[in-house]
C-alpha cells in the first residue's frame, strides 16, 4: 500500500547537486519581435546556482 507523501517531500531536487533549497524568482521572456511575452518561475539552487525554469504561460499583453 502506498504511504502518504509528506508536504516536505514535494520540493524539487537539484539535478546537479541534489540540494533541496532554492531561491524563487519570477521572470518574463519576450519573443524575438516583442509580440508575445512568456512568463516563468525560476528556482535557483542555493548550493550550485543551477536554474530550474517553470513555464507559467504566454501573453500578447506586454505592458512594460
Amino acid at each position: 500500500m502506498d504511504e502518504p507523501v509528506a508536504a516536505d517531500d514535494r520540493r524539487p531536487t537539484c539535478p546537479l547537486c541534489g540540494n533541496r533549497a532554492f531561491q524563487r524568482e519570477e521572470g518574463k521572456f519576450d519573443s524575438q519581435w516583442g509580440m508575445t511575452a512568456h512568463q516563468v518561475t525560476l528556482l535557483i539552487c542555493e548550493q550550485c546556482q543551477y536554474v530550474l525554469p517553470f513555464y507559467k504561460g504566454n501573453s500578447i499583453f506586454d505592458f512594460d
